[in-house]
């Protein structure tokens, strides 16, 4: 399917983890309503993709949370790549790392999209060339294996028969930490392997939307997977090769609030409930995600806390969570509803807080890895 030779409009995302859920609220389906949250989001890009005619869509990859997404997931994805197919607008989608398996043997669920009319994939660790006219887009996916990404990227180059070269990959930045997300098998673009002429670099991985140089562009992720995400903004990125220029465009997603930290020494019980009060009237929590942090709070009145008037007056909230810390030797004190990263993620954190008597740190951390991701130890 091609697209015309005119100026195009060229809708770019990344990072919508389809599939994701969190919280116990379900909706009156019974599902996960984060999941949901998060479903509605990705429907809600492609309907401005459909309404306002787009002539491409970019996704720069994590379009599924796991490896193994539910049948429920897969569903919904093909029903929205359809909606973009049967409107006449062609796809190109990069598989992140969320969603590349770490051995061969377990397949990936792109497979399943190979038939849609329209949508171009590049999943299997090489950088895959698209061609729409005078659009030239070359798709890099995540690798599982750094080296072959580091060969692949130095081998990609803007090719000058085109009029414009778009580049895709999933990839933290070096040299800029701000732009990593700190995962485990996260992969690492050099800045100089970037700056190599491109009209337009389409980055996904770093959820911010952001520009890291001259129209390398994260285009940030559609929801908000986390507290860490609290103050971001979400939504995709419109691209016009006419102009050569970019413009995020924000999505209304549900609200995610980081109320006011309260000081908590010297502090009673009940005076820490009147204030906890105080932040929940001042904010339109109703169907948020909020967080309450207490700061210096007395382990002794953080017991004592009255959790039935706390549960009844942020009721109208989808989730609240309180995340105190304890002044004791600066001790912190895990939230009720404390959120945990993936396994291997909690894996290493784990070893670095540790001492391993008589046995290689490093050996213990490859074994852990190898055997979190189903291979023989």
């Amino acid at each position: 399917m091609e697209v015309s030779s005119e100026p195009m409009k060229i809708l770019h995302l990344a990072d919508t983890h389809i599939g994701y859920s969190a919280y116990n609220k379900l909706d009156e389906n019974g599902i996960n309503q984060r999941e949901v949250d998060v479903y509605n989001a990705f429907n809600q890009i492609v309907d401005f993709a459909i309404e306002k005619k787009v002539d491409l869509v970019l996704h720069s990859g994590d379009l599924f949370d796991t490896v193994r997404p539910s049948n429920r997931a897969i569903s919904f994805v093909v029903g929205q790549l359809l909606r973009l197919s049967n409107a006449g607008i062609p796809t190109v989608i990069i598989s992140g790392n969320h969603e590349t398996p770490r051995l061969r043997e377990t397949g990936t669920v792109f497979k399943v999209f190979e038939h849609i009319d329209g949508l171009h994939l590049a999943y299997t660790g090489k950088c895959q060339t698209f061609e729409f006219n005078e659009i030239k887009v070359h798709a890099l996916p995540h690798c599982a294996d750094k080296e072959r990404f580091e060969t692949e990227l130095d081998a990609m180059k803007p090719d000058k028969k085109f009029k414009f070269n778009i580049a895709m990959l999933h990839s933290a930045v070096s040299g800029l930490a701000v732009f990593r997300m700190n995962e485990f098998n996260e992969l690492i673009a050099q800045d100089s392997q970037l700056n190599r002429g491109w009209d337009y670099v389409a980055l996904g991985h770093y959820h911010e939307p952001c520009e890291v140089g001259s129209n390398i562009v994260y285009a940030g992720s559609t929801e908000k997977y986390g507290f860490g995400h609290v103050n971001q903004p979400n939504g995709f990125v419109m691209l016009d090769t006419e102009k050569g220029k970019w413009k995020f465009h924000d999505m209304k997603i549900r609200p995610m609030l980081d109320l006011r930290t309260i000081d908590c020494n010297d502090m009673k019980a009940d005076d820490i409930a009147s204030a906890i009060q105080s932040n929940v009237n001042k904010a339109n929590i109703e169907g948020a995600i909020v967080r309450q942090k207490l700061q210096d709070i007395d382990r002794r009145e953080l017991g004592l806390l009255d959790m039935t008037f706390i549960h009844k007056i942020t009721k109208d909230a989808l989730h609240f969570e309180l995340r105190p810390a304890a002044k004791e030797a600066g001790q912190k004190v895990a939230s009720q509803d404390a959120a945990f990263d993936s396994l291997e993620r909690e894996f290493i954190t784990y070893l670095a807080k540790i001492v391993i008597e008589g046995a290689d740190p490093k050996e213990i951390e490859a074994l852990g890895l190898r055997y979190l991701a189903g291979g023989e130890t």
